[in-house]
């Protein structure tokens, strides 16, 4: 299985079913980004990511510390965060552990898996075919061709408008439930 190391470029919103979307893109690729890979996220693993990429450090630990802390507690840490397949609409992944040289491998929901590479610094992989099925070229979301003079185009480029101010200004705040 080949796979591309990935960093997290931000967030962006799904107008159209309102959840948090991660955004993928290749580890070390410089602006302009060619394509992105987006894995919708629930509310609250968002908030978490997010919290995570701030360093915002809660007063009492949330569940992706638990995790980490509970890892740190059994001195197994986490080696790298693969996600590998992609079956019928849903990302699958897996954490790889590492505890006194003996390697663990846990199936994981993306989300919950990134949140803790996040805390933990571990890499975060994504299986080259999944990158190709699932990847956004870039392009396609700034600079789309007019669909048509109808006033549908101005409606979609809100849309775009919308998703790309919520990706620029989010905080952890906006996700709380």
């Amino acid at each position: 299985m080949d796979s591309i190391a990935v960093d997290i470029v931000g967030f962006a919103f799904n107008a159209f079913s309102r959840e948090p979307v991660i955004l993928l893109k290749r580890k070390g690729e410089l602006e302009p980004i060619k394509s992105l890979v987006p894995i919708a996220v629930g509310p609250s693993e968002a908030q978490a990511i997010i919290a995570a990429l701030q360093g915002y450090e809660p007063p009492r630990p949330m569940t992706h510390d638990l995790m980490n802390n509970l890892l740190s507690t059994l001195h197994a840490q986490v080696v790298r965060v693969d996600v590998h397949s992609f079956h019928e609409g849903t990302f699958l992944a897996a954490v790889t552990l590492d505890q006194n040289g003996i390697t663990f491998i846990v199936d994981a929901r993306p989300s919950d898996a990134i949140a803790l590479a996040v805390r933990c610094g571990a890499p975060i992989y994504l299986d080259q075919d999944v990158f190709n099925a699932s990847s956004v070229e870039t392009a396609s979301m700034v600079s789309r061709p007019p669909i048509s003079d109808e006033p549908q185009h101005s409606a979609m480029q809100e849309i775009y408008n919308q998703i790309h101010n919520f990706a620029e200004n989010v905080q952890p705040s906006d996700f709380k439930i």
